[in-house]
């Protein structure tokens, strides 16, 4: 089938109907034409066989008349003259017959019309020899001369035998006008069996014509229509995937691919809503799981915080008090006591430091946003990499050129950033890339972590955030930095994506951070009940905690020497009512030392 545009197809069908009208037209005009024609010669051969009648009748009754007194003979004559006019009607009626073009073949009646008129010119002139009488048709002459030239003779001289003779040709005249009227009747016939065959091929051609314009519009309207039809209810049951096989080539064919590039689009749209609901409940449930954890984690970390630190520095104590006498007894073990007491020592303040990160993915802190140019945060952290030792071998590329900057905690996203690069370098292998990109997209900061490393299978990639997940091996990870991270990205308002295309084929870790969060927080009000310290919550926690667990481990001879208090600006102070030294802690793991026992190892606590 060709492909035609829709108003070609509508001309084409136009033309159709057109040609099925002008086709019935075609033979309902033959079938009238032809029953005129045979009707208009019917009528005028009726015509004639009239004056032919007519003629007849008159002719029949000059036989009957005596011509022997002067007086039959006026009768006669007058008779005759009666009949020289019926016959002039005759001819008349003839000529007027063939001019109309419904006699084909009179010369049979004009030549017997020329003799009848010869018979009567010739008894006419008998009835009345003193005048001179001429036929009344102009064919009559004509004849006579051709009679003359053939040496033939016109007929009887005398008036009873040319009488005789006239009413022979009278005679004659109904078998010509019988067989005339046969003719026509045969012509009729004619006329009607070949109406009849054109109104039956013009019916058969009409109908032929109309199947082939019922099967067009079927085929090039009602098909696409269903199809069509049958596409919307599809998607309007959400299947989006189905498309309309449509190659019609006109503008149906043109609606249908516009639906189909809708229905791709709302496609894409619908698998784009699900997986972020997908995303959005697995971060909600993966958010219930943190806040779950979170909770275990401070209560666990404030059980077993003190032990530990109890357990370091009574093997500290230990180390110091019992490694005189054991070398003095047995040297041979004292080194081997000191390991022992040295590897207690270390264990000891490794799970402190694993409690203290609980603590600190546990807590939410008071985020203190600030204008940072993030492209020069990720490159500061990228300087302090490079310089380590084990991680030299591996690339590390920045791809970002121009500066982005966002309202966010400089320190917590500096601790993001760092995070994301030592995992992703601990995943390479040497000679191993991982790509950074800093961009601004859609009011927000996005950065973008890829490395070739070991990749990541679909379940790590589902439980990647979640606490305590590691795939590092011989402990060398705690399974707390990606929630911590997540953490701190979540609470930035941002979002964290991890992607893999399998094992061994890289991973790619997105981070979205709101260039300007629409809620500035703020400080929680102070209540009075203290001074407003201006530093983090978990800094004094751990400061207190620090404190307190110094005074509770020091020994028995110690107990009450050390005494502790905290200042406005969150500076807290150890004093030795004994020595009369002070130690200010300004920070976690930083401790000014101007008179603590050695046994108190800052870098330790």
């Amino acid at each position: 089938m060709p492909k035609w545009p829709i108003r070609v197809k509508l001309f084409v069908g136009l033309s159709v109907v057109v040609g099925m009208m002008l086709t019935l037209m075609g033979g309902s005009f033959f079938g009238l034409s032809a029953f005129h024609t045979s009707n208009l010669k019917l009528t005028d051969q009726l015509r004639e066989l009239g004056a032919s009648t007519h003629l007849l009748r008159t002719v029949v009754q000059l036989e009957a008349v005596p011509a022997e007194t002067p007086l039959e003979r006026e009768q006669l004559r007058r008779q005759v003259i009666e009949a020289r006019a019926v016959l002039s009607q005759y001819t008349s009626q003839l000529k007027a017959n063939t001019t109309r073009g419904n006699r084909a073949n009179v010369w049979d009646e004009l030549n017997l019309a020329f003799r009848i008129d010869d018979d009567l010119t010739t008894i006419l002139s008998q009835l009345d020899p003193g005048s001179k009488v001429e036929p009344m048709l102009p064919g009559t002459r004509k004849l006579l001369r051709q009679l003359a030239e053939q040496g033939a003779s016109s007929g009887p001289r005398t008036l009873s035998a040319r009488l005789a003779q006239l009413n022979r040709h009278v005679m004659a005249l109904p078998d010509i006008l019988h067989r005339d009227f046969f003719e026509v009747l045969q012509q009729s016939k004619a006329h009607y069996e070949s109406s009849r065959v054109i109104v039956w091929i013009s019916a058969l051609a009409v109908l032929a014509m109309l199947v082939g314009l019922t099967w067009l519009f079927h085929h090039w309207v009602l098909d696409p229509v269903r199809l069509l039809h049958r596409g919307v209810r599809r998607v309007a049951r959400g299947d989006f995937a189905y498309k309309i096989e449509l190659n019609s080539g006109d503008e149906m064919q043109a609606l249908a691919d516009a639906f189909n590039e809708m229905t791709a689009r709302l496609h894409a749209t619908y698998q784009d809503l699900e997986r972020q609901v997908q995303e959005r409940s697995r971060q909600l449930v993966r958010s219930e799981r943190l806040a779950g954890v979170g909770f275990l984690a401070a209560g666990v970390a404030h059980e077993i915080n003190n032990p530990l630190a109890s357990i370091a520095f009574c093997s500290e104590a230990l180390e110091r008090r019992v490694l005189g006498l054991v070398e003095a007894s047995h040297p041979s073990e004292a080194k081997v006591v000191q390991h022992y007491l040295r590897m207690i020592q270390d264990e000891a303040f490794r799970c402190k430091r694993i409690t203290e990160r609980l603590l600190d993915f546990s807590r939410c802190g008071e985020i203190r946003r600030e204008r940072t140019d993030v492209l020069a945060l990720v490159q500061s952290v990228v300087e302090m990499i490079q310089h380590m030792g084990k991680y030299r071998g591996k690339r590390i590329q920045i791809l970002a050129r121009q500066a982005v900057f966002a309202d966010v905690d400089a320190q917590e996203i500096k601790q993001v950033v760092l995070n994301l690069v030592v995992n992703a370098l601990d995943s390479m292998e040497l000679g191993g890339t991982l790509r950074i990109d800093v961009r601004h997209v859609e009011q927000s900061c996005e950065l973008t972590f890829q490395d070739d490393g070991c990749g990541m299978s679909p379940e790590t990639l589902e439980n990647i955030f979640e606490p305590f997940f590691t795939r590092k091996q011989g402990g060398k990870g705690t399974g707390l930095g990606l929630s911590i991270t997540h953490n701190i990205v979540t609470q930035h308002g941002g979002e964290i994506r991890a992607t893999s295309a399998g094992e061994g084929q890289g991973s790619t870790f997105v981070v979205r951070l709101p260039i300007r969060p629409p809620d500035r927080e703020t400080s929680p009000p102070h209540d009075g009940a203290g001074p407003r310290l201006g530093v983090p919550a978990r800094v004094v926690a751990a400061c207190l905690m620090l404190a307190t667990t110094l005074g509770m481990l020091l020994d028995s001879r110690d107990r009450g020497r050390w005494i502790g208090s905290i200042g406005e600006s969150g500076r807290i102070s150890l004093f030795d009512r004994v020595g009369g030294a002070r130690s200010a802690l300004r920070s976690p793991g930083q401790v000014a030392d101007d008179g603590l026992p050695d046994r108190l190892d800052s870098g330790r606590v």
